[in-house]
């Protein structure tokens, strides 16, 4: 096996355009060769504003196929930095984290480069494979929560921005779940952090083997989980039920111990009574959960506000 290709290696020394692109379409990272074959290519700029306007309608499209998705290839014209327009055939695919990576070939009609186009291109999808894997290095870590693996709270907010921009758009349904891992302060005191935190892998587990691929499972505190789905509060009712029932039907095992493990979940939707904001939903979903405790229920789901 090969030694791996490092980072600095790759962008560094490569010819060819490598670049990562935010939701917003702005540059998040981009290598030497981009920025200096690229004019304004720095990062933070708006990948639109670097492609010369006959080109803009047509990548703003394939960028948004490439984001929900897709692996996209597209020639566009950018302007160079000596004032040539240079036309860039582009292969843009979707990454983790929400983001878009593109690698780039500036494209010419001399003989010699057409000829070769079937081994420019092989290097091409083996450079593609390379930026695809650094850029799964570079987007998870930031936003994965290191003990159990799924999503961090800065990463739910951002996904959830997302999905409120489109709900707002097309009235679709949003659903909050808060889930409470009950007596984990409890094992950590007892039996110490290990125990504590295998816990919580194994819940967060069996949270993400039931919901949905699309929904999100994501760490919202040291006891606690959160869930996004694209339901109603009829749905989000059932999915918590599904959920409980998942975590807790089988004790968690670690090591020579087995512990049941229960879980008690809020939870809300953008119908819900309170809820005005994206931000209310966590706070209605608190509440809900503030509730179940007192009436010593496993859920409780805030109740749709009239029409």
């Amino acid at each position: 096996m090969s030694d791996p290709v490092s980072l600095d290696s790759v962008f560094r020394e490569a010819a060819d355009l490598f670049v990562l692109l935010g939701s917003d379409r702005r540059v998040k990272v981009s290598n030497p060769a981009m920025r200096s074959g690229i004019a304004g290519a720095r990062t933070g700029a708006d990948f639109l504003d670097l492609v010369s306007e006959g080109g803009r309608s047509r990548l703003a499209t394939e960028l948004a196929r490439a984001a929900g998705g897709a692996t996209v290839l597209v020639e566009v014209p950018h302007p160079a930095r000596e004032g040539r327009a240079s036309l860039v055939e582009w292969r843009f695919f979707p990454v983790e984290g929400g983001l878009v990576a593109g690698v780039g070939r500036t494209r010419s009609d001399a003989p010699a480069l057409v000829e070769q186009l079937g081994r420019v291109n092989e290097e091409l999808r083996e450079k593609t494979r390379i930026l695809d894997h650094i850029s799964l290095e570079l987007t998870q870590v930031p936003f994965v929560d290191p003990v159990t693996g799924v999503w961090n709270r800065l990463q739910v907010v951002e996904r959830l921005t997302g999905e409120w921009s489109r709900s707002e758009r097309y009235g679709s349904p949003i659903a909050c779940l808060l889930v409470e891992v009950l007596g984990i302060a409890e094992l950590r005191e007892r039996h110490g952090a290990f125990v504590a935190d295998e816990v919580l892998k194994t819940v967060a587990r069996r949270l993400k083997r039931t919901v949905r691929d699309h929904d999100v499972v994501g760490r919202f505190g040291d006891d606690r989980f959160v869930i996004l789905a694209i339901t109603d509060g009829e749905g989000a009712k059932a999915l918590g039920g599904r959920l409980r029932k998942a975590v807790s039907t089988e004790p968690v095992t670690v090591g020579d111990r087995e512990l049941a493990i229960g879980i008690r979940i809020g939870g809300s939707t953008n119908r819900s009574e309170g809820v005005e904001i994206m931000e209310d939903l966590f706070t209605v979903a608190e509440s809900a959960l503030g509730v179940a405790a007192r009436k010593g229920e496993g859920m409780a789901v805030v109740e749709e506000m009239e029409v």
